[in-house]
Parts: structure tokens; sequence; C-alpha cells
């Protein structure tokens, strides 16, 4: 807990980034990685895995554009910044626990941007709509990769919305979807191969082990065609609730845009 609160405090953003609760879920996501750090390990080990070989079919070789770079754990950044001559990791949190393990990349950029587009308007008062153009204007952009985003995006501004104008579960779950499908088109918009990984569903367990509940993590915009899956122990039963472990299916997409179903 203490060592939460000095990262906390050592963290600078903007007065809606904390309001909205970007500033405290980047530092819970850093605490949760070292407590569950070994049962994180497959996924975060397929999803380097999954990335680099993406990015190794990519044409070309100037700038790789990181969408969620995180906690640059399921990140091959050592393998993308020895192939790319650029590296922007773009996310609306950037830790220094984060920045200083990039230090030694001098071809590694940290860029702050809400890919929602829509925290400053929702706390000024606002519903904006979804939408993000980040990087399309961008000619040198040879690699994209959203990279275990897409069903986090959502969360911060329908807990915000439920929590302060008091919407409903139903309401939340649409301005959800909303953020999902910008951001499916926004990642469609580049003219560059785009690479995706992602939470697909959430599946919760009882104590006994038996499924209790499950949850559509993309909100019901349909799932493009996946090139690989697999299950990523999210939450062992005592991290998130004594009453449920919460275990999470992954899809992962080589080139998006080769997809046939517009989500």
């Amino acid at each position: 807990m203490l060592a939460e609160m000095l990262l906390y405090r050592c963290v600078r953003t903007e007065k809606w980034v904390e309001r909205i609760g970007y500033r405290a879920g980047a530092v819970r996501l850093w605490s949760r990685y070292g407590r569950c750090k070994r049962l994180w390990a497959p996924h975060l080990a397929s999803t380097r895995d999954f990335v680099a070989a993406a990015a190794d079919a990519a044409p070309g070789r100037r700038t790789a554009l990181v969408f969620g770079s995180g906690l640059l754990a399921d990140l091959p950044l050592e393998h993308l910044a020895s192939r790319f001559a650029r590296v922007d990791l773009v996310d609306i949190v950037h830790l220094p626990t984060v920045r200083w393990r990039t230090r030694r990349y001098p071809n590694v950029r940290h860029i702050v941007c809400d890919l929602t587009g829509v925290g400053a308007g929702l706390v000024a008062g606002d519903l904006p709509e979804p939408h993000s153009a980040f990087g399309l204007d961008d000619a040198s952009v040879d690699f994209v990769v959203s990279l275990n985003l897409i069903s986090q995006m959502p969360l911060a501004a329908t807990e915000w919305l439920e929590e302060n104008r008091g919407w409903s579960e139903s309401l939340c779950d649409a301005y959800a979807a909303r953020i999902v499908a910008a951001h499916l088109a926004h990642l469609r918009g580049f003219a560059a191969p785009v690479c995706l990984v992602g939470d697909a569903e959430r599946r919760f367990f009882d104590r006994s082990g038996a499924e209790s509940d499950r949850q559509d993590a993309w909100f019901g915009v349909p799932l493009p065609p996946a090139d690989a899956a697999w299950d990523w122990d999210l939450a062992p039963l005592g991290e998130i609730s004594r009453d449920y472990s919460v275990r999470n299916r992954v899809i992962a997409i080589r080139e998006l845009r080769d997809s046939k179903r517009i989500a």
C-alpha cells in the first residue's frame, strides 16, 4: 500500500485524468501485476510473441505505433526498438517506472493521449462522441498494435457516467459499445498493418471453481475473425473478490484490415 501511495504521488497528469480515474487505475494495474506476475506470465508471453511475429511481417521499418503500452510487460519492446527507427508508446498514463525502463532506447517516445476522445469532455460535463484520429496523418507509421486495450477503453468512462450522472447499466453498455466501435474504426483507418490483441470475454468462477457468469468484453460489438486465442487468468480468488476469480478469453488478430466483418 505504501509503494502504491508513493507511486501515485509521483505520477503527473492533467486534473481530468485524475478525476476520471486513469491515474489511480494505472497504479492499481502496476500493483496487481506485482502480485499476479507468475499467473499472468503465459498470457504476457503469448502476447509478446504474437506482436513480435506481426511486426516482423510488416514491410516497413520506420515507425511502430503502440496503443495501450501500459506497463510494457506484454510488449516486445526490445524487438520493436531494434526493428523500427522509432517506437511511439501511446497511453493516457505513463508511470515513472515505465519511463525508467525505456531510458536505454533512444528511439522510443512516450505520448500521452486519450484514445477514447471522451475523458476530458465527460469531466467537463459534456457527452462527447467517441473518436480518435491519432497517428492517421503520420505517413511514417509502418506498424500499429492495439495492445490489450480495447476491452479496457470504456471502463473509466462508463464508471464515471454511472457514479456521477446516475446512468443505468444498459446506457453505460451502449456507450461502451460506441467506444469499442470507434477504436476499431480508428485502427482500420491506417494504411499500415494493424495488429490487435485484446480480451473478448470475461468469465467468473465461484469458490468451488464453477463458472458463475460471463461477460462480453466488447459490449455487443461483433468480433473480427481471430488468428489466435488463449486464456488469461486475470484475477485469482481473493484478488478482486473473496467470492470469485476472473479468467479472460483473449483474441489476437495479425492484420485487422484484412477482416471482412465490419464492427
